[in-house]
């Protein structure tokens, strides 16, 4: 199937939209109830949205594929959303998506340490740097907010496994399985811890969180769409751009204006991430030409 880059680009912008309404109501809620009660209602709410397509395309078998490594993706996405939900409330937004940035460099010391796969010495610098930019960020602040920072890492490690997981059911299991698994086995999850810390809700707060769950199920269909459309190598470095917008309704909605160290820390890392996309982009294609050489001389 032939590429549709712009086509892509066009679902990005309306997955980015979509996150970043999803991002202000979970920010205006999330300060009133707990985390893990959001979370329900919005896993809920998209499982109210997917059963009818299973039901009408006849596809509830196919959650029964791998039923182990689906519940361990699960419990990996309650944690990743729940954490994700209370470090939201509590520090800025800016900072929740500069650590956001590591993500990458956690997949690779996930991979590293339960796969086997070597890394390149610049990505363990990526690493490094990184880890170092968000103690630089969090090292004025005060120890409370320091032990959120490292629930927030944590959180993005128990994310990381998480799409590590998804991506080797992907191998199997289609889009709208995927999707369904981890909506409904999320709302099954989190249901008890929801209802012991319950608070009851207004109607406005139940549409919102009803809202989140709207949103955040047509983010990702718009996200599977476009990489589907494009080539991710053309839609990745996009996602650099996410925390623009991300400091725009900390600061306009909430009133958050990032420290000089957020700012120059998350500059730092996107620096750096950007520099490892383009090492590694010529060290495949130097690779690409090698092993063309190598089968050169093989036919001679």
């Amino acid at each position: 199937m032939k590429n549709d880059n712009l086509g892509g680009v066009r679902y990005l912008v309306f997955n980015e939209v979509f996150m970043l309404l999803h991002i202000l109501i979970v920010k205006i809620i999330v300060g009133d109830f707990p985390a893990i009660q959001i979370v329900f209602i919005r896993c809920l709410a998209s499982s109210i949205i997917l059963l009818p397509l299973f039901i009408t395309q006849k596809r509830l078998s196919e959650m029964n594929q791998d039923l182990g490594l689906n519940a361990l993706r699960v419990g990996f996405t309650t944690l990743a959303i729940t954490i994700n939900f209370f470090t939201i409330s509590q520090i800025q937004l800016a900072q929740v998506s500069t650590i956001g940035y590591l993500r990458p460099a956690v997949v690779s010391v996930i991979a590293w340490c339960f796969l086997g796969e070597q890394q390149s010495w610049y990505r363990w610098g990526v690493i490094a740097a990184g880890f170092a930019a968000i103690w630089l960020i969090f090292s004025p602040e005060s120890s409370f907010l320091q032990l959120v920072a490292l629930l927030a890492v944590a959180g993005m490690f128990c994310g990381s496994a998480a799409t590590i997981l998804q991506k080797h059911l992907s191998k199997t299991m289609r889009d709208l399985p995927l999707m369904g698994c981890y909506s409904i086995g999320v709302a099954i999850t989190s249901c008890p811890f929801a209802l012991y810390f319950w608070k009851p809700p207004s109607v406005e707060a139940w549409i919102l969180m009803i809202m989140t769950g709207l949103l955040a199920t047509s983010a990702q269909l718009f996200f599977i769409r476009a990489f589907r459309n494009s080539e991710a190598s053309f839609l990745a470095p996009m996602f650099y751009f996410h925390i623009i917008p991300v400091t725009a309704i900390g600061y306009f909605f909430f009133d958050e204006l990032p420290s000089k160290n957020t700012v120059i820390c998350a500059l730092c890392i996107l620096a750096s991430l950007i520099g490892m996309a383009v090492l590694e982009k010529r060290r495949s294609t130097t690779s690409k030409k090698i092993s063309k050489i190598d089968q050169i001389f093989k036919v001679l």
